[in-house]
Parts: structure tokens; sequence; C-alpha cells
């Protein structure tokens, strides 16, 4: 089955969208607009009403609300029941600071704290009850970042946090987002990554042009699939040119 990365022209770069169970690792430079593509991602499965669950280890949550922002008004009447977002930071990065913690007093509830984020083998676990809960068929997740996990868990955590998530995330019929600042990491943790996952995606800057280029895409032959394509961002609106 064919789902809609929710920018038709990367859906026909990728041969009509992602198969369902696949994991797509995006490899980003500062600059290069990754949280457009996050959020038109999430923004089309939450339109086919799916359950869309973000995690963020990067933002505390005044951030997130505001990074959100966009998103949320291009949203249809309802949303809510379809969209989780679960802060990673405020416990991991944070450090259980009172300014984050305070937040939830107020917080709509579609944002949640993760409790146990600074622990790996506790992170496992929490996220093991967010399967059992929330995740199925075409549930759509956004791990939001592979570098932030490292810096927090370590070169080792990381790498066996995706390597024992990812697979299980196909063998439920999911489709999950993670990013990763390519230049944070060695070839060696790239490479792993890189094999683990079903589908890559490089975003690259040259002084004002931004590129896309499919690394890795399982099941597509075409060679059209793996040339670079020039981009813009306005907003939400992303134009990939053929």
């Amino acid at each position: 089955m064919r789902c809609s990365t929710g920018i038709p022209t990367l859906d026909e770069i990728l041969g009509k969208g992602l198969i369902l169970g696949e994991n797509v690792v995006w490899e980003y430079e500062t600059g290069t607009f990754i949280h457009e593509f996050l959020q038109n991602f999430m923004r089309q499965g939450i339109v086919k009403k799916n359950q869309v669950i973000y995690l963020d280890f990067i933002y505390p949550p005044q951030a997130l609300l505001l990074f959100l922002e966009p998103l949320i008004k291009s949203l249809p009447k309802g949303w809510e029941e379809h969209l989780l977002v679960l802060d990673c930071f405020s416990e991991s990065g944070g450090r259980g600071e009172l300014i984050f913690t305070d937040f939830y007093d107020k917080a709509p509830s579609w944002i949640r704290k993760v409790p146990m984020s600074r622990d790996v083998e506790r992170f496992h676990h929490f996220f093991g009850r967010i399967e059992r809960e929330f995740v199925g068929d075409g549930t759509r997740l956004v791990i939001n970042s592979l570098t932030a996990m490292e810096i927090i868990w370590g070169q080792d955590g990381a790498r066996s946090f995706f390597g024992h998530i990812c697979p299980a995330l196909y063998a439920y019929k999911t489709l999950a987002y993670w990013t990763i600042n390519r230049k944070a990491h060695s070839q060696e943790f790239l490479a792993a990554i890189e094999h683990t996952t079903q589908v890559v995606i490089e975003l690259d800057k040259l002084d004002n042009q931004r590129s896309l280029c499919v690394k890795k895409a399982g099941g597509r032959y075409d060679s059209e699939t793996y040339k670079p394509h020039n981009y813009t961002v306005d907003g939400l609106d992303i134009k990939i040119e053929k």
C-alpha cells in the first residue's frame, strides 16, 4: 500500500509515495527547512484521520507550541483527536527544570511530558507502552531527533534504540520519520542507521540553493528516484523541481 508524504512531487520521486511500514531517515543540514517536511507528513496523516505521534528531544514545550503553530492552523476541525505530542526534552536536556514542568499545569491535552527520557532503557520501556496503546496500521510517527538522542544517551544508546524500534515499526505497518543532523555524526554511525532503515533522504544547502536526494528507497528501481532535486519552501508549501 502506498501512502502520501503530504508533498505530491516527493510522492512522484518515491514512486507514488511511501510503502506502509517504511522508516524514513532524513539526513539534513542546517537551513534546509526540515521541519516543513515533517509538518507536511503530519498534516497528511491527520487529514486522513490516522494517529500521528510526534516525539521531540530538542525543543522545550514552550518552543514546541510555536513550532507546531503553522501546522495546527492548517488542520481541519477535530485534529486534536489524531495528534499526540510527546515532550522528551523537559526531563532529559531540560533536566526537569520547573520552567518546563510547570508548563503542564495549563498544557493542552494533546501534548504530554515523558518522565523517563534521560535513560535509554526506561525510555525504551515507555515507548513499548506507546506502541501497545497508540500504534497500528497507518500510524505516523516523527522522532526528532537521532542527533539529540546521541547527545543524551551516547552513540551506543541511540544506535541500539534505533536498531530495535525501526524493525518493530516496520512490523506494525506504521510510517515513521527520523531526523538526523548529518554533520554531527561519524560515518560509522550514519552507515549503521542507513543500513537498518528502509528509506534515506538527504537535504543539502549550498549558498541559497537547497536540494533533496533520495539515497536509499527499497523497491524503487527507477534511476530518476535517486537524482538530486532542487526545492523551495514558502511556509508549508514545498516545491520540488523534477
